[in-house]
């Protein structure tokens, strides 16, 4: 064992200097609260985000596709189009919006009716662990016999929070206005009326058979949801917002799958290859190939679809984060103090020492060690206190009103990477900080120290 690491662990085990040893003990308590407290703040505010994550991606897909035009798509065409190019994707499911006015007995509110299969969006969201009454198998298709009967009531499922507003309940009756009615025919007597009045807002009658929170307020308090056939028989497919809901097996990869998603939607009949090859062969699937090529697609991952929201909670991860980090820079301060007493204490040894034939290098790298070696304990310290707090007290004995949060439990997430990043980073933080007491014990000149002068620390 080298000279140096000996003094050092000699320096901070000392039974001479109990004071010393006191402030050394105090100073690593401080390194291991500034870890706990750095590991806690990210695992908290990963937890939060994935929760949040977990509560949007259950009434949103992973990636939405969504064509520029009103053009009818089949969608196992594309399901299987898109599953042949891109492996990740597990079910696609089709959808619309469209905007309408609620009116129930409490009040009357702005909101979305959102049109889904119900068989396919069983695969593609999680909406239905998020029903608190009903399920999606109560959204039934249009009923052709009955399908000319204007008070014919269509079965709607619907936000906890609308419900509220509306004072409306399960098998209740409310009414929604669209602004848009169903075109006229051209055979109908009425087909002599320009074209503004075909646009007048109709009344839906409408029917709960079943109540959804997921948590997301934009969803709870605005939106309800519809058989898909439901809403192209009143709606069309014009003035809406029509496209796909696509569920990928990690939606992590979202961003990095849609622009593949988005060539298989363009190539989904084929690629350059084959169209060439069906010129000659089959001119009507070259065709076909070559029309789906010049459509226009827009392709955008969860996070894309939710900027505002996402960055958010970026923004206030990294916030709280800095804030934590302020406890361990104190830390760091302490025992930069620390090791100034200890310089200031062993004037002589250093003089001693030098006089020996200790080089400037030596006595710093002795100084540089005892920091060291407090960052390492105290990081390892704080570490552990910080995997008891978080995953065994926040995770298990800490409750929430699920009223507000939308969870009953802290929302804590173990990550690797965030403990690695607070043990290194508060030993990097605490080397830069010992160098400078380390650097001013080096620099002293052994008269000064063996005349019994302290180390002036202005040199």
């Amino acid at each position: 064992m080298k000279f140096e690491l000996l003094l050092a662990l000699r320096h901070l085990v000392s039974r001479r200097g109990r004071g010393l040893s006191l402030v050394a003990i105090l100073a690593v308590i401080g390194v291991a609260i500034g870890v706990a407290a750095l590991i806690g703040g990210a695992s908290i505010t990963a937890g939060f985000e994935r929760a949040f994550q977990d509560k949007l991606l259950g009434v949103t897909a992973h990636v939405f596709a969504r064509p520029y035009s009103n053009t009818r798509y089949d969608v196992e065409e594309i399901e299987t189009a898109i599953k042949a190019k891109v492996p990740q994707v597990l079910a696609v499911s089709p959808t619309t919006y469209h905007k309408a006015i609620f009116v129930g007995p409490g009040s009357t509110v702005g909101g979305f009716i959102k049109s889904i299969q119900p068989q396919r969006a069983r695969k593609a969201l999680k909406l239905e662990s998020y029903l608190k009454s009903g399920n999606l198998g109560l959204l039934k298709a249009p009923n052709l016999s009955k399908s000319k009967n204007r008070n014919q009531v269509i079965e709607v499922l619907v936000g906890s929070q609308l419900a509220r507003k509306l004072s409306i309940q399960e098998n209740q009756i409310f009414t929604a206005l669209t602004g848009v009615s169903q075109k006229i025919k051209t055979d109908s007597p009425n087909n002599h009326q320009w074209n503004g009045q075909s646009q007048v807002p109709q009344s839906i009658t409408l029917k709960v058979v079943g109540i959804f929170e997921a948590g997301y307020d934009e969803y709870d308090s605005r939106f309800i949801y519809m058989h898909y056939d439901q809403a192209e028989a009143i709606f069309g497919i014009h003035d809406s917002v029509q496209g796909f809901e696509i569920a990928l097996t990690n939606p992590d990869l979202a961003g990095e799958l849609a622009p593949r998603i988005e060539s298989a939607l363009k190539w989904g009949l084929g690629d350059p290859q084959d169209w060439g090859e069906a010129l000659a062969l089959n001119p009507l699937k070259a065709t076909r190939i070559s029309t789906r090529a010049e459509e226009n697609f827009s392709v955008q991952g969860w996070y894309e679809q939710n900027p505002a929201l996402y960055m958010s909670l970026v923004y206030q991860r990294i916030a709280i984060l800095v804030v934590l980090s302020v406890m361990l820079i104190l830390a760091s301060c302490n025992v930069s103090s620390m090791l100034m007493m200890m310089t200031l204490e062993r004037t002589p040894e250093i003089a001693i020492l030098k006089t020996m034939g200790a080089s400037n290098k030596s006595i710093k790298r002795i100084f540089v060690i005892e920091g060291l070696g407090i960052a390492t304990v105290g990081s390892l310290i704080g570490a552990v206190v910080g995997f008891i707090f978080c995953e065994w007290i926040l995770a298990n004995g800490v409750s929430l009103d699920p009223q507000v949060y939308g969870i009953d439990r802290f929302p804590v997430e173990f990550r690797w990477g965030d403990y690695l990043l607070a043990v290194f980073g508060s030993i990097i933080i605490l080397t830069i900080a010992v160098s400078i007491p380390a650097r001013r014990g080096s620099l002293m000149a052994p008269t000064k120290g063996l005349r019994g002068d302290q180390l002036d620390l202005r040199a």
